[in-house]
């Protein structure tokens, strides 16, 4: 009687060990948002209550594994107790498949590969005020892209942050006014 329970006690412990070690060597995909190569941000348009930035940024996979991307969103940090005067949304677009719905289509990124993505905030006055006069008094924000795929592994959800300077901001208070 022992000796059945010493061995189903090693089996369980062996199925243990080749799932440890199945999950280890399984491949996946790399795929990052790389911010460190992010373009300036560009002021796209400026009017009296909205104001529409951009820039782009690799998503690269430095793998050998193709990942099917299912999803790319940005989301801003810019709580109103923070800056009560403007909120802001934002959307995600691969460059060569820009659309006006903010949906992004999910596609396969294949390994060692990237695409170019087009990530645009909008600022939106509050309360009737001048965004014009907002960009000049904008605070820091922080904002992420978050990268939601799959590859060999488990469905993921990655997140990639940067920061919108408020000085970038500033120097934008006199640009393209549209209003």
């Amino acid at each position: 009687m022992i000796n059945v329970i010493l061995l189903i006690l090693g089996l369980c412990v062996l199925g243990l060990l080749v799932m440890i070690v199945y999950a280890a060597l399984k491949p996946t995909d790399d795929t990052r948002v790389v911010m460190e190569e992010k373009t300036p941000l560009k002021l796209e348009s400026l009017d009296h209550d909205k104001a529409v930035l951009s820039f782009e940024v690799p998503l690269r996979n430095k793998s050998g594994e193709s990942a099917a991307i299912t999803d790319c969103f940005v989301r801003p940090y810019l709580p109103q107790e923070q800056f009560p005067d403007a909120w802001c949304e934002g959307t995600v677009e691969k460059s060569d498949r820009r659309r006006d719905d903010h949906y992004f289509e999910a596609l396969v990124l294949k390994e060692w590969s990237e695409w170019k993505l087009i990530v645009t905030l909008t600022l939106h006055a509050r309360n009737g005020r001048d965004m014009r006069e907002i960009l000049k008094r904008m605070v820091d924000m922080d904002a992420a892209v978050f990268v939601c795929g799959v590859g060999r592994k488990a469905h993921y959800v990655r997140k990639f942050f940067f920061t919108v300077f408020a000085d970038e901001l500033k120097k934008m208070a006199g640009g393209a006014y549209n209003g």
